[in-house]
């Protein structure tokens, strides 16, 4: 079977209490033919430490210039060193199933007009435990079909592989900082085909890492997005009815956050899981933490 090399991308920004297990969950794929680039912002922490002490020929740390350029501006530095034929994307405070490349590698085998194939996610406790389950549709018409209609689009950024060429082709906005990742999916539906495997790959800190600065900014880069499509999706009044409810959504989060209630409403996007799922999850995620990461002696 050919196996291709997978570049995975790992961004990060002050993440030295999850950046090592974010990488264990690299070296315990099933999948071994891939690289791994790290990049670090402008961390004030030890992360970037962590990044230089890994001792793997497979692992690159890019040299740090110390500056805080963004997501958009690293995950486009990521494509323009990655070696691979597939581009892996990954939080520094996230983790992924051992079999998440290789069955991802495997759709896009079998699926060659695919560009770019997500999963379905779990959300992760404060303990680090499964939590709920987030379901994507499948389809590239079930992923779009929320879209501009307060339903978004149906797949998990972090969870994504796709074509290398397809990321060349298709660069992040640099200056939209917020939502970087919808304002791509909406600029290049019409020219892209999209899957997502609806098996729990992929699992997300979402409690630990919500912020409402961040999503009031998300929130409102959105609008911006709708306001800018609106001449070819939708009237001008329609806009303004869509922009509304999203600036409408930030104050129920903000009223939420500070009645200490954010976290409800968080978890009314993800749907309880079996416990067949929470027991596999579990597992996956135990193989995660022993997983041995070979690391530089310090000197």
């Amino acid at each position: 079977m050919n196996c291709p090399l997978v570049s995975v991308g790992i961004p990060f920004l002050n993440c030295e209490d999850s950046l090592l297990d974010s990488v264990r969950s690299i070296f315990a794929q099933t999948y071994t033919n891939w690289e791994l680039i790290l990049v670090d912002d402008g961390s004030t922490d030890s992360s970037p430490d962590i990044a230089r002490s890994i001792d793997d020929p497979r692992v690159r740390f890019l040299p740090p210039d110390g500056r805080n350029r963004r997501l958009p501006a690293r995950l486009n530095q990521i494509t323009q060193t990655a070696r691979g034929e597939f581009i892996a994307r990954m939080d520094a405070d996230d983790l992924c199933h051992q079999e998440r490349f290789a069955k991802q590698v495997q759709f896009l085998r079998t699926h060659p007009k695919v560009d770019i194939v997500g999963t379905s996610s779990c959300s992760l406790d404060k303990q680090g435990r499964p939590a709920k389950k987030l379901v994507v549709g499948e389809t590239h018409e079930e992923i779009f079909k929320g879209l501009f209609k307060g339903g978004g689009v149906s797949i998990i950024h972090p969870s994504i592989i796709g074509k290398a060429r397809w990321f060349r082709r298709w660069p992040y906005d640099e200056n939209n900082i917020r939502c970087e990742d919808y304002e791509l999916w909406v600029r290049s539906r019409k020219d892209s085909l999209y899957a997502n495997i609806p098996e729990i790959l992929s699992f997300t800190n979402v409690f630990l890492s919500f912020s409402l600065t961040k999503y009031a900014g998300g929130k409102h880069s959105g609008a911006l997005e709708i306001w800018k499509y609106a001449p070819a999706e939708f009237s001008r009044l329609s806009a303004i009815y869509k922009m509304a409810k999203q600036y409408l959504q930030v104050g129920v989060y903000a009223g939420a956050k500070l009645l200490g209630l954010h976290s409800k409403l968080i978890s009314r996007r993800y749907r309880p899981m079996s416990p067949q799922e929470h027991a596999e999850i579990s597992a996956a995620i135990d193989v995660i933490r022993k997983t041995k990461v070979p690391m530089r002696s310090a000197e």
